[in-house]
């Protein structure tokens, strides 16, 4: 019975084990239909509702779009000479997909190319995302250049290419640079900018002057052509080794751009500066830059603005080198790419005292007939310990004399009666309205606001509570242009337009319109709107265009720096002193003085006094501009006097 129940068991087990076998046969199959299930739906999905997509990419496996970069506008003075232009250069370009030992041919490309590895390859990175789209890693390559990596492109150099590019050309070298700004590749921080929304990497943008203000205009459209490419991205040739080319798209030119300036007084103003920069430096200044300005007075336009030192913009074409930024930034080349026109902030010396004229009359502080006693030195009532000097005693003056002799002592007074007045800031006042301690608005980048202060400011400023205090000496010292009082030449050039034009605020400009490059039709129209009055009573404006009159005059502060020159000029002198350097000198003018068709502004870093460097170069501007204008004979030069 043992045995037989044993085998009994062992039955019943197989009789378990049997159904086991034909399930586990039976999910195998149900596996292997779903899998060939998912295998067709894939297959048909592939097919017919992907099959469009797919087409679509494999067609672009094959096929690259190589753009062509459009020509920039060309930028015109006003008499439509050409400012900037453009000419055919050439461009390496480098197809990473196609290296086939990149260490080493970037390498011999860099020493070629004169360009260094870490640039090169700092272009690629930013193209990474494509390694099938050929990087511009140099452009404005040299003949030497373009036939050495001619001859050895095809067997050692198969990534790499030679292609046209459109480059920046400056007919006038250096002129006008600080106006016309410079060009360059964008980088990654502006991208990101709202203005350059949807440029391409390697877009060239405008980076300072009217290159950058006017960049929407004067970029254009690029273009490209669509070729048929091998697996390694390189463009297909036909049987006459052309490229197979499967469709075009030209190139739009960007708009040129039209300026108020006038290149032949650019010319001539950027010589004048020159000239009197080396005038103060043959009289041992410094003078290590300065800045010099011609408008016109009614409408604003910027006729000539130049600053030294300068620079020429075409170290900039095709990328700047290493050694030339290293001259531009070395402290010896005294900053040549600051646009001190616009950019410099500087203590405005005498010239100032024409708003402070303006806001004594306005304000009914001054009476014009009212003399003051000029000794030489002068204190605030009560407070001897405090002295103020003047550059002469000068006797009894009125208003009329104390704007053409440049008496500090007078306009001492004034200041002290302002800071009498229960603190009355109509200098400040004035000099706002006029339109210092903010941007003019010019249609340039980068120009400082300037600086008038007031007790406000001092407050904000000062570390100490008597630092805190606006004093008696903050007015004295505001009312001659000195103390913390800061403008811009450009701010100074334009308060004298307003003086010059009758009373009228002008909005200063370089953009005068956009013309279609292939029609020359007007696009925009880049005039600001007329400007408002200053509210200056005219009585008030006539007593200070008659003192201007005179203060150009020989027997004035200036000497006589204008003897015999006709038109009448008039004008102010300005010495401004900064601790610890030579005085600024400044002079600042219109003519003719009945009929005013220039404002001329000089300025001029630790160049003496405004007799000494700034007057001649206004004048030598002048006779420029007024060809009938004719030298005083010697013996009518009366020596200037040491400071004005």
């Amino acid at each position: 019975m043992s045995s037989l129940f044993k085998s009994s068991r062992r039955a019943r087990r197989y009789e378990r084990q049997a159904p086991s076998i034909a399930f586990r046969a039976g999910m195998l199959g149900v596996v292997t239909l779903m899998l060939f299930g998912v295998l067709v739906f894939r297959l048909w999905f592939l097919q017919v509702i992907s099959g469009n997509e797919y087409v679509a990419m494999a067609q672009n496996n094959r096929v690259r779009f190589v753009p062509n970069e459009a020509p920039r506008g060309i930028i015109y003075d006003r008499n439509k000479q050409p400012l900037v232009e453009n000419r055919a250069g050439l461009a390496v370009t480098v197809l990473p997909a196609a290296l086939k030992n990149p260490a080493s041919e970037l390498q011999q490309l860099s020493q070629i190319i004169q360009t260094p590895v870490s640039d090169i390859q700092q272009e690629l990175d930013q193209h990474k995302d494509d390694s099938y789209s050929s990087v511009v890693v140099k452009k404005d390559i040299t003949p030497d250049m373009k036939s050495y990596l001619i001859e050895r492109i095809p067997l050692y150099f198969p990534g790499i290419d030679i292609k046209k590019y459109p480059l920046r050309s400056y007919p006038g070298g250096a002129e006008a640079s600080h106006v016309l700004g410079h060009v360059g590749q964008i980088d990654q921080q502006e991208l990101k900018e709202p203005r350059y929304k949807g440029y391409p990497l390697d877009a060239e943008i405008g980076k300072d002057g009217v290159e950058y203000q006017f960049d929407k205009y004067l970029r254009g459209v690029d273009g490209g052509t669509e070729v048929e490419v091998d697996a390694s991205g390189r463009p297909k040739t036909d049987a006459t080794g052309q490229p197979v080319d499967l469709s075009k798209k030209d190139a739009i030119p960007g708009n040129d751009v039209v300026l108020t300036i006038d290149s032949n007084i650019q010319k001539i103003t950027e010589n004048a500066l020159n000239y009197g920069i080396s005038l103060a430096r043959a009289k041992h200044y410094p003078a290590p830059g300065g800045a010099a300005i011609v408008m016109d007075p009614k409408s604003g336009q910027i006729l000539a603005m130049a600053s030294a030192p300068t620079y020429d913009p075409s170290v900039w074409v095709g990328g700047m080198s290493n050694a030339n930024y290293a001259k531009l930034t070395n402290p010896s080349a005294h900053d040549p790419m600051l646009n001190r026109a616009i950019e410099g902030q500087y203590p405005p010396g005498s010239t100032f005292k024409s708003i402070t004229a303006i806001a004594g009359l306005q304000e009914k502080l001054i009476n014009p007939a009212a003399t003051v006693n000029s000794t030489g030195s002068w204190h605030v009532p009560g407070d001897p310990t405090v002295i103020f000097h003047d550059w002469s005693a000068l006797g009894v003056v009125d208003l009329h004399r104390a704007i053409v002799m440049s008496c500090d002592t007078y306009f001492y007074e004034v200041g002290y009666h302002f800071y009498k007045d229960n603190n009355n800031q109509g200098i400040q006042k004035w000099s706002r309205i006029l339109g210092l301690g903010s941007p003019t608005g010019v249609d340039l980048p980068g120009e400082a606001a300037g600086r008038v202060p007031d007790p406000a400011w001092k407050r904000q400023v000062g570390k100490t509570p008597i630092d805190k205090m606006w004093l008696p000496g903050n007015s004295v010292n505001m009312a001659i242009g000195q103390g913390d009082v800061l403008v811009t030449p450009l701010q100074m050039a334009s308060v004298y337009c307003t003086i010059a034009n009758g009373g009228t605020l002008v909005k200063p400009h370089v953009g005068l319109r956009v013309e279609d490059a292939a029609t020359h039709q007007t696009i925009q129209d880049l005039e600001p709107p007329p400007g408002g009055s200053a509210g200056i009573d005219p009585h008030n404006l006539d007593l200070i265009k008659s003192a201007l009159i005179g203060a150009a005059q020989p027997g004035s502060a200036i000497g006589g720096v204008f003897a015999g020159f006709q038109p009448t000029i008039a004008g102010k002198s300005g010495t401004a002193q900064v601790a610890g350097k030579s005085d600024y000198a400044w002079y600042a003018s219109y003519a003719p003085a009945d009929n005013p068709k220039y404002v001329v502004l000089v300025m001029i870093e630790q160049g003496g006094g405004g007799s000494t460097s700034a007057a001649p170069t206004v004048r030598k501007i002048y006779e420029s501009l007024f060809p009938q204008a004719h030298p005083a004979p010697a013996a009518a030069q009366a020596p200037p006097p040491p400071s004005t």
